[in-house]
């Protein structure tokens, strides 16, 4: 299955080509975040298809939006 990609800030650097991530079916958000090297504790916020998601083990459909923001920091 494909879904689309957005990932924001500093992690836009390890969006896969063409923001698009080719995974098996029935493959969760955790395995989306491993396939794209995505460290779990630099994401702040999972969004798919325009809805906050807080279950990162997630099944993930073919054509879905993953949205990931990392912690954002001010000083």
């Amino acid at each position: 299955m494909r879904i689309r990609v957005k990932l924001m800030a500093a992690l836009k650097e390890k969006s896969p080509e063409g923001d698009v991530l080719e995974l098996s079916e029935g493959a969760t958000i955790n395995e989306a975040l491993a396939a794209m090297k995505v460290p779990g504790n630099f994401v702040h916020l999972v969004m798919v298809n325009n809805q906050m998601e807080r279950d990162r083990a997630r099944e993930l459909v073919d054509d879905d939006e993953l949205m990931v923001m990392p912690p954002v920091g001010a000083g």
